[in-house]
């Protein structure tokens, strides 16, 4: 009896199992996102409110031009799109929302630390009369890019956070920073364009771990990069800051840090800076505060370009102790006039022109010869062979190239490179041009042809890919496989006549700026976002919830059907189990 018992207790209990485990398939197959189109008829505190009520993954697509009053807090994960580039004009008052959390600021988007793994991308965020644009505090893996982000006390505040990822944006018009890390760790900053702040373009505090990367920091009023308190184990790398008080500012203990393959140039004198006009128009500055190991962990300097600024193309302060710098280019080629401070030591990286197939190079090497793979890009200048003049580039792979149909392949050609600004100095060199590369023309398509499309006729080849992670700083050879090695003869350095007053960094900071300050929407970034409604076109609704698409997997529910199946064969076990009891009995 007790042997019967049990094994009925034994068959209940695993058709409880199976129901059970049926019945939390179905529960995860029920977890869908939707998406909501959001127009501008529709008012914060319902969107605030729609926000509070999403499931994590769900996307809102503002699909109008323009929305005023606006002040949101992300506290789930959530997606926030735009491929209108919709403009949002953030409030200059304190939402209810943000009373509620103990936020005091003022604000456009504010994430928090629930909002892990969100995304906004292409919007347009004006946050004229507020302490923020965008703030990301104490979250985990935000995204924020291709986006338009102006005005603000600092217009993105990411702080007490890591891995955030700030890429693609145009940041402008902040009455202090463009961008303000605070005790952040593994977050990137790349491909923004920052300009026209009042103080600096990126501002770090206590920063570890991080990258910034291929942005355009230019024409702020402080600093391009301020560096205070703490920063440890980041990598800053192929920035072009130009036009500011000084391009990079130091003023911190510096652990493991390295400054590579970057372009500080034309940083202006500013005589009522609070650093004091001494302290400005210097491509790279150190302050008071600086500080970096002796051995282990030192910070590294190194193959940047500091060129054209007004001061000194880097400077240390007098209080501390001389520091060496390592190899980079300073618009010199023999270590005189390099406008370097005799507090800095440092090695200089030269130009010499090489035989390159189809033309000729301008390579940027070490005093060994060796070329310099990972190199900043700048503008070299003016450079002249035979007589013709011709602008040219380096590029990140450490090569300025001419290619023109007047350099004639095979020959030797008189080769002349100007350096220098405030003393120019020219390099002369016979080189000899590389053979002619044979490229087969294709017949081109038809108009009717299935293929053929229409396109701007260009020749030019994409640039080759780089290393952005800033894991592997001093790269491989990337993309540079071109140039065929040579010597050239007949080399020397001379002397050029005096070069007029140095006056390549007007007193008009804004002389050359075409931003419009955040007036009129820009319509740059593809994302992904899919086509929108027209919103207000549409009387009856302010938001809808998207439908599934033609595309979208059905799903079927099979829960039940399982479980009959389940009841129907433990019932015919039970029944075959007790048939055999009575047989055997």
């Amino acid at each position: 009896m007790n042997k019967k018992v049990l094994n009925l207790f034994f068959i209940c209990f695993i058709s409880l199992f199976l129901i059970s485990a049926v019945g939390a398939v179905e529960d995860n197959s029920s977890n869908k996102t939707s998406t909501y189109q959001i127009t501008s008829a529709i008012s914060n505190d319902e969107i605030q409110s729609m926000f509070d009520n999403a499931n994590d993954g769900d996307t809102f697509k503002f699909t109008n031009y323009t929305y005023k009053g606006i002040s949101l807090v992300v506290d789930k994960r959530i997606n926030i799109v735009s491929n209108k580039t919709a403009t949002i004009y953030a409030s200059n008052s304190v939402s209810d929302k943000a009373k509620s959390l103990g936020i005091s600021e003022t604000f456009g988007f504010y994430f928090t630390s629930n909002a892990a793994g969100s995304v906004l991308s292409g919007i347009r965020i004006i946050a004229d009369s507020c302490d923020h644009a965008v703030v990301v505090n104490g979250a985990d893996n935000i995204t924020i890019k291709d986006s338009r982000i102006v005005k603000g006390e600092n217009s993105v505040l990411i702080k007490n956070s890591q891995n955030i990822n700030l890429s693609n944006n145009d940041i402008s018009g902040a009455a202090k920073n463009g961008v303000q890390l605070q005790n952040v760790k593994n977050c990137s900053i790349s491909n923004n364009n920052i300009h026209n702040n009042k103080r600096s373009g990126v501002e770090t505090s206590h920063i570890y771990d991080s990258n910034i990367l291929r942005n355009n920091i230019h024409h702020n009023g402080f600093n391009g990069i301020s560096m205070y308190d703490v920063s440890s184990g980041n990598v800053i790398k192929y920035n072009t800051v130009h036009n500011n008080t000084n391009g990079i500012y130091i003023d911190c203990t510096t652990i493991n840090d390295i400054i590579m393959a970057n372009t500080f140039s034309y940083n202006r004198n500013d005589p009522s800076c609070e650093l004091g006009g001494s302290e400005t128009g210097n491509g790279l500055l150190f302050g008071e505060h600086f500080k970096t190991p002796k051995k282990d962990g030192r910070l590294l300097v190194k193959n940047n370009a500091l060129i054209h600024n007004e001061n000194f193309q880097a400077k240390n302060n007098p209080f501390n102790e001389v520091f060496k710098l390592d190899q980079n280019y300073f618009d010199s080629t023999d270590g005189e006039d390099t406008f370097i401070c005799p507090m800095l030591l440092a090695k200089i990286l030269k130009l010499n022109a090489i035989t390159i197939q189809d033309g000729i190079g301008i390579q940027l090497e070490d005093e060994d010869g060796n070329i310099i793979s990972d190199a900043p890009a700048f503008d070299l200048g003016e450079v002249e062979v035979d007589g013709n003049k011709y602008t040219v580039k380096m590029d990140n792979d450490g090569i300025a190239k001419i290619q023109s149909k007047d350099i004639e392949p095979n020959t030797e050609h008189n080769v002349k490179i100007t350096i220098g600004d405030r003393i120019k100095k020219v390099i002369e060199q016979i080189v000899k041009s590389g053979p002619e590369r044979y490229v087969e023309t294709e017949k081109p398509a038809k108009p009717n042809d299935e293929n053929y499309r229409d396109d701007d006729g260009s020749t030019q080849q994409p640039s080759p890919d780089h290393n952005t992670d800033g894991t592997n700083p001093g790269g491989k050879d990337n993309g540079r496989g071109n140039y065929i090695n040579g010597t050239s003869s007949s080399s020397h350095i001379s002397n050029s006549g005096n070069s007029g007053k140095y006056g390549t960094n007007g007193s008009d900071i804004f002389s050359h700026d075409s931003s419009d300050m955040g007036e009129n929407a820009i319509s740059k970034g593809d994302v992904n976002a899919g086509s929108s409604s027209q919103g207000s076109g549409e009387e009856s609704k302010a938001y809808e919830v998207v439908p599934e698409t033609p595309i979208s997997k059905s799903i079927v529910n099979t829960s039940g059907i399982v479980i009959l199946s389940i009841i129907v064969l433990l019932g015919c076990f039970i029944i075959g189990y007790r048939r055999k009891l009575k047989f055997d009995e």
